[in-house]
């Protein structure tokens, strides 16, 4: 039961939030999806960050990446990148948040041939707690690109990822049980 649900649309209201949290010494969970079986997507008493704000989904011109908004469901991606003939790797729930996907591995049907969700990762604006906005991507601020990339959400809050497109056109799918 958190005391607080703030739903920012800017890096300026999430900066905000932080510093109202950190002022008051108020606990924070970020929400996307709030898929978080353990129950990471909400707090007790204190603030949750609900990311559905950041919920924009841009194709690259090339069709091999995207800028997907922090708050962007699964379901959302894959109606945009469908339309472009391509994907990336995500769940099998439509409304699973990117963000905990990403930022928590990503275990999907295309894994096997493309790598979990986070080895899709190419770059991600993150606010780090003390307010800052960073870039994280293979060539700037490479710790926290790594960090971030399977890490959990523990790093910041991310705002926009850009992942890996790949060309996709039928998906053969499922379980073995025995």
């Amino acid at each position: 039961h958190p005391a607080l649900v703030v739903h920012p649309v800017s890096s300026q209201d999430i900066e905000a939030t932080l510093d109202f949290a950190r002022s008051k010494h108020l606990p924070l969970a970020v929400r996307c999806g709030g898929h978080s079986y353990a129950g990471y997507s909400t707090c007790d008493g204190g603030v949750v960050v609900d990311m559905s704000g950041f919920g924009r989904v841009t194709v690259a011109s090339d069709k091999r990446s995207m800028r997907v908004g922090g708050g962007t469901l699964c379901g959302a991606i894959e109606v945009e990148t469908a339309k472009v003939g391509a994907a990336t790797v995500l769940g099998q729930c439509p409304s699973v948040g990117v963000g905990g996907f990403l930022l928590g591995g990503g275990v999907g049907p295309l894994m096997s041939k493309y790598g979990l969700g986070c080895d899709n990762v190419l770059s991600a604006q993150v606010v780090l707690a003390d307010g800052h906005m960073m870039r994280a991507s293979a060539d700037e601020n490479q710790d926290l690109y790594w960090a971030i990339r399977g890490g959990g959400g523990n790093f910041g809050i991310v705002t926009e990822f850009e992942v890996a497109l790949h060309p996709v056109s039928k998906v053969l799918s499922g379980m073995v049980v025995l």
